[in-house]
């Protein structure tokens, strides 16, 4: 056998080998398909914010959450775990708690400095004539002499004083204000749990928020939707080094689309990549009298890679694009210009309008007959652009120019 013949040979058992494993990949993609299916349909695909108040934005707003602590710190709320966390707090603090006592909470309480400026406490707890300051933070420093000035103005009620803050202050976090004890909100988790039986929806969530946030024990992270990674990690693995070789033959077939372009067209227009967008890889073909004012227009070649992980159309797509700082579709000039192109750009096949985003009219581009035909990708990338520049810069030039 001559090397040319074991060459042929080994060819074709490589291209019947792979094509074999690419039908084992197609089964497994099936598989895999209807089992996260299933999985979601049944609800245990899980994505997102999980909790309420995470799900609201409010999960880090120092308002909101002081405002569930002052709930949780009454015991009559109907959070139902009656004074178990006002109790924690006291005996935290190093002082008796009198359950016969009334509990009394207040939110932004003021007091005023002897040249009238305003001071408010962020909570303060009297129960049995025992009386507990909280300055609360989460992602805030404190602000100048403010806790200087909560300590002069309830020296009056000899007030325990609270730092409560995300990490701990003192010997083991960052430095707290002088004579404050440190708190955080790990420890208002551990005050409320565990839970009990019949505690409510609201006090569930305040728990679990503060225990995904704050480093307590909770509910744990590894859902279904994990386990189904975990199950099928390898496959996943082989198939997420696919989608990355994917990636740089589409990022190669457009720039080599823009480095073929006729050459009687490079003559006439400037043509440029934006490395501004380092993430979306954009040709543009453009002349220097393209612009009024604030706004620049092109004709332009543009992939996102990062959508091959999402379920938008991961291909390219060319169109008329305008650069100005923001809101292109408030702008008059940028209005008169999508009127005036449209009836040009449907001879282009160029139907999608996204002016918010700069992009006046557009259409994807696809390799031809097939998905994995990338070489056709090349030429209809490049087709896309050299037809966009005949029918376009004539009524771009008049536009500009009148």
């Amino acid at each position: 056998m001559t090397d040319e013949q074991w060459l042929e040979r080994s060819a074709t058992e490589w291209q019947a080998a792979n094509r074999a494993q690419v039908g084992q990949w197609e089964t497994h993609l099936s598989v895999l398909a209807a089992e996260a299916a299933a999985i979601k349909a049944a609800g245990q695909w899980r994505t997102g914010p999980r909790t309420l108040l995470a799900v609201l934005g409010m999960h880090e707003l120092e308002r909101k959450l002081v405002t569930c602590l002052a709930w949780v710190l009454r015991p009559e709320g109907h959070h139902g775990l009656g004074d178990r966390v006002v109790k924690a707090l006291f005996e935290r603090c190093g002082l008796p708690f009198d359950p016969t006592a009334q509990v009394r909470v207040t939110r932004e309480e003021p007091r005023f400095t002897s040249d009238g400026k305003r001071t408010p406490a962020d909570l303060v707890v009297r129960a049995g004539g025992v009386c507990v300051l909280l300055e609360a933070k989460v992602n805030a420093k404190q602000h100048g002499d403010q806790c200087a000035r909560l300590t002069r103005l309830w020296a009056n009620e000899a007030a325990t004083l609270v730092y409560l803050t995300r990490e701990m202050a003192g010997p083991d976090g960052p430095p707290g204000p002088a004579g404050w004890k440190p708190l955080t909100w790990r420890h208002i988790a551990g005050f409320m749990a565990p839970l009990p039986n019949d505690a409510s929806a609201g006090a569930r969530d305040f728990l679990e928020t503060l225990q995904l946030l704050y480093g307590s024990e909770g509910p744990s992270m590894l859902d279904e939707k994990t386990k189904f990674y975990m199950r099928h990690w390898r496959l996943l693995s082989e198939w997420a080094a696919l989608r990355d070789g994917a990636m740089r033959e589409i990022t190669a077939a457009v720039h080599n689309a823009a480095a073929t372009l006729d050459a009687t067209l490079l003559a006439e227009a400037e043509h440029v990549w934006d490395m501004a967008l380092a993430s979306h890889p954009t040709f543009e073909l453009r002349r220097p009298s393209w612009q009024r004012g604030e706004v620049h227009a092109a004709i332009a070649l543009q992939w996102k890679p990062a959508e091959l992980l999402t379920d938008a159309d991961p291909w390219p797509y060319v169109g008329v694009r305008v650069k100005m700082p923001k809101h292109p579709e408030r702008n008059a000039f940028v209005k008169t210009m999508t009127e005036q192109l449209e009836t040009y750009a449907s001879h282009l096949g160029w139907s999608g309008s996204q002016i918010e985003t700069g992009w006046l009219w557009w259409r994807q581009v696809a390799p031809t007959g097939v998905d994995d035909d990338i070489g056709s990708l090349t030429a209809e990338c490049r087709n896309a652009l050299e037809a966009g520049w005949q029918k376009l810069r004539g009524p771009l030039d008049d536009l500009f120019g009148g």
